[in-house]
């Protein structure tokens, strides 16, 4: 009887290590074709008006926030709406050659630093990975930094492992519509950190970014 067992454990055994190991199906070549074209059209996008939603997951705790997020070139704004118990939070790119960063929030204190993810970090505490998501909200990986990927049957990202965040993209706009394309639901997820990110509207901007006409209520 102990032997029949130790038998039928073996067979599971290697049923389960033949699953695990099975190789993935190839893509075809039109996938590919299609994720190479995505990436050279979506590569060429440096400019934005995006607007959007999101959950912030720490630990136990949830945060709906608002997002906003416009991108001209180098120069940008972005504006989280509470809770964060700081009401709004505007993080934009600073002319200060010290610190390129500037974070002000509704309470009138104003922080500088060398990047946003600083920034974010001192004003509420949470390091939300900017750097990151002006690759990633394009369905792109960062340059220069190892990653892994896995393309989904359209030719896109459906999963990126990178800068050790975990990104699954869960839905894309149309090809057809203004948003060409683009995410539009996204989770992050890193150690005890993670974000759901439902982006509602994407628009190519006309003008410069302008703070003032862009965000009236901030001086």
């Amino acid at each position: 009887m102990i032997a029949r067992r130790i038998c039928l454990l073996t067979v599971i055994f290697c049923l389960l290590q033949a699953c695990s190991t099975a190789p993935s199906v190839p893509l075809s070549d039109s996938t590919l074709q299609n994720w190479r074209q995505y990436q050279l059209e979506a590569g060429r996008i440096n400019s934005w008006n995006l607007h959007g939603r999101a959950a912030v997951f720490v630990d136990d705790d949830v945060h709906n926030i608002g997002l906003r997020w416009r991108r001209t070139g180098e120069e940008f704004v972005i504006v989280l709406e509470a809770p964060f118990g700081q009401g709004v939070v505007r993080l934009e790119s600073s002319r200060e050659t010290s610190y390129p960063i500037k974070l002000s929030l509704s309470d009138g204190r104003v922080v500088y630093a060398e990047d946003a993810e600083s920034a974010l970090l001192d004003a509420i505490g949470i390091p939300i990975p900017v750097s990151g998501l002006e690759s990633w909200i394009r369905g792109l990986a960062m340059k220069e930094m190892p990653f892994s990927h896995e393309i989904n049957g359209d030719g896109r990202l459906k999963s990126l492992a990178q800068n050790d965040w975990h990104i699954n993209y869960l839905d894309y706009f149309d090809r057809g519509g203004s948003a060409a394309g683009l995410p539009r639901k996204m989770y992050l997820k890193h150690d005890r950190l993670a974000l759901k990110v439902v982006i509602e509207h994407w628009q190519k901007p006309l003008t410069e970014v302008d703070n003032n006409e862009l965000f009236p209520g901030f001086k």
